[in-house]
């Protein structure tokens, strides 16, 4: 019985909510690209604050990017509403 409780613990999975666009942006795409409207020698893909894509040109960016690590298609979906929202409350 003991063993089945632990067991039954064990297979909820984590409960802690996934990344927000802005976090995912942040550890994904930072080191290349800001929003801060502003551009910087130090990120060779520039700033993307007044890019003005769609979010399906930006999906599409978003999935062309190189980073450390695969982004799933929910991630990549959450950074490119993440940084159309940025654009759209920049203009």
């Amino acid at each position: 019985m003991l063993l089945s409780a632990i067991a039954i613990a064990g297979c909820g999975g984590s409960s802690a909510a996934p990344p927000d666009g802005k976090a995912l942006f942040s550890e994904n795409c930072s080191a290349c690209h800001s929003l801060t409207g502003v551009d910087s020698p130090k990120r060779q893909g520039g700033d993307l604050r007044a890019a003005r894509f769609s979010r399906a040109v930006m999906l599409q960016f978003a999935r062309e990017m190189p980073v450390r690590r695969p982004l799933s298609a929910a991630e990549l979906r959450r950074v490119a509403d993440y940084v159309v929202a940025v654009e759209r409350a920049n203009r």
